[in-house]
């Protein structure tokens, strides 16, 4: 179809040739002809052109961190015989990320191809898509041109940020749970064979241990337990509720991150994890590159449900299951933002069925513009839970806006379990 500037130039040639009729100004005619010839070579070119241009998409990486750069790979080939005219390429790029998403060939030869690079640079989680792209031929003079679409959508996704953390001391053993993890490896079924002991009768006969039997003279039997010392639980609180304003320092993206950042210490450890939220289901159990990169997955996309003004017992029905179903795992850690005292009070029942607890706090009046009084009042209700939860045998750690996660957790991590608390600066100076 013509452009704006071969409609311009059509008419323009329709008037000089109605001109050069009416006057009998036959090079007047003449010119006017030869416009709109000019204006149908045009659509010509761009329609009947022997070319057949193909087009694909790379997204590298399509896993990526928040202010990592991403790039976005075009690869134009033309397949047909004929060289294609000037090619321009629009692809559509979500709202938020810099870069240039538009893209001008001279011209393709036949059996020629092309890269285009376009860089991106996400500020923030998320999933993002990328398209449709759209490809538009023209003529060298721009006055026709025939646009189509190329691409349909891709996507990738912006994980949280990471920070790199130490393990915590066992607090039972005092040892390093990593370490313990190694020497205590997950066998093929959930078991591990690490002692014997005598046969009493009852016992399954298939664990005889023949090998001890025959040193001692009686029957041994293999004493096989589920390695929960090496599996933990890692709960989200993703209600509004906890939280203060929203945003990408606010409480709840400090909250998104800790998470992450925990998954990826217990990742390394050779942890078996679970991922569960409030609200949110979550993940089952697992370890491996492919479920922390599904746990990563969920966390780029989760966002609070729920209000600020309305009791939400999701979390505590949470922890309620958590309670209720058998104990497989040595370490529940729960990522919040202000620690309401009925979860301070569920943590510490649920002490007796973990090994260890964690709490991973981040009030939203340290995060807000609540009055000094609400900001103390704040610190007070914080303060009184964490002191429930310490003196029922877990740990806490709070922390506001001028506080490192990675820093934070290296002092707590190093800690034995006395009910210390790490505390950000006070109200009036946060």
């Amino acid at each position: 179809m013509p452009t704006r500037r071969g409609l311009l130039l059509a008419s323009a040639g329709i008037a000089l040739w109605v001109a050069g009729r009416i006057f009998g100004s036959q090079a007047v005619e003449q010119l006017g002809f030869a416009m709109l010839a000019l204006v149908g070579i045009a659509i010509a070119v761009v329609r009947v052109s022997r070319h057949d241009l193909t087009v694909s998409r790379r997204i590298t990486p399509e896993r990526a961190r928040a202010h990592q750069p991403v790039t976005v790979t075009l690869t134009i080939e033309n397949l047909g015989k004929g060289r294609a005219p000037l090619v321009m390429l629009d692809d559509h790029v979500p709202v938020g990320l810099a870069g240039r998403a538009r893209f001008v060939l001279p011209g393709l030869e036949a059996g020629g191809h092309r890269n285009a690079d376009l860089p991106l640079r996400p500020e923030q989680r998320g999933r993002y898509e990328i398209g449709p792209l759209e490809v538009e031929t023209a003529d060298p003079f721009g006055l026709a041109r025939l646009r189509s679409r190329a691409l349909g959508v891709s996507e990738f996704v912006v994980h949280p940020r990471i920070e790199r953390l130490l393990m915590p001391k066992d607090t039972g053993e005092r040892q390093s749970v990593a370490r313990a993890s190694i020497r205590h490896a997950t066998g093929p079924q959930g078991e591990d064979f690490y002692t014997i002991r005598d046969y009493v009768e009852g016992d399954d006969l298939r664990k005889i241990h023949w090998a001890s039997t025959a040193k001692r003279g009686k029957y041994m039997i293999r004493h096989e337990e589920t390695p929960w010392h090496t599996r933990a639980s890692v709960v989200i609180d993703d209600r509004r509720l906890p939280y203060g304003a929203f945003g990408e320092h606010a409480s709840f993206e400090r909250s998104i991150s800790a998470t992450a950042s925990l998954l990826d210490l217990y990742q390394r450890a050779g942890y078996g994890y679970r991922l569960a939220g409030a609200h949110h289901p979550g993940l089952p159990s697992g370890k491996g590159t492919d479920h922390f990169n599904r746990c990563l997955d969920l966390l780029a996309t989760l966002e609070p449900k729920g209000n600020t003004k309305e009791a939400d017992p999701m979390m505590l029905a949470r922890l309620a299951e958590l309670e209720a179903r058998p104990g497989a795992e040595a370490t529940l850690v729960i990522v919040t933002g202000t620690l309401q005292p009925e979860v301070g009070a569920a943590l510490a029942r649920l002490r007796r069925v973990y090994r260890q607890i964690i709490a991973v706090s981040f009030p939203a009046h340290r995060y807000g513009t609540a009055s000094t009084g609400d900001r103390w009042q704040g610190e007070r209700t914080t303060r009184e839970v964490a002191a429930l939860v310490t003196r029922a045998g877990g740990r806490v750690l709070v922390l506001g806006p001028g506080d490192r996660f990675a820093a934070a957790w290296a002092s707590f991590s190093t800690r034995a379990s006395t009910g210390e608390m790490r505390w950000d600066l006070k109200p009036e100076h946060a």
